[in-house]
């Protein structure tokens, strides 16, 4: 997985399971991902080390790694989204809607 990709799968990790980290986590991987702060720029805005910094994005990945691996939504996301654009599935859902 290349820089590009890694990032992709934090964001989608942190829009998944963004809720069930902690109010600070959430904000530092906010500063992260969303506003692509470094992690000088973090450390300041959060009054903590680069290394904290660092730290605190390294757990919260690791947080949101944990939780995929535990309910597997975004690969449940990702396979229903290949199912709907199925012809045959894509037809199916549109008789019942």
């Amino acid at each position: 997985m290349n820089a590009s990709e890694k990032q992709q799968h934090a964001i989608l990790l942190l829009e998944t399971y963004g809720s069930l980290l902690t109010n600070k986590q959430l904000a530092i991987m906010n500063d992260k991902y969303k506003y692509d702060l470094s992690l000088q720029e973090i450390a300041v805005r959060h009054k903590i080390t680069r290394s904290g910094a660092l730290d605190a994005i390294k757990l919260a990945t690791k947080n949101l790694e944990h939780y995929e691996t535990k309910l597997h939504l975004i690969k449940k996301k990702t396979m229903v989204l290949k199912l709907i654009k199925d012809p045959k599935v894509k037809s199916k859902i549109k008789e019942i809607l």
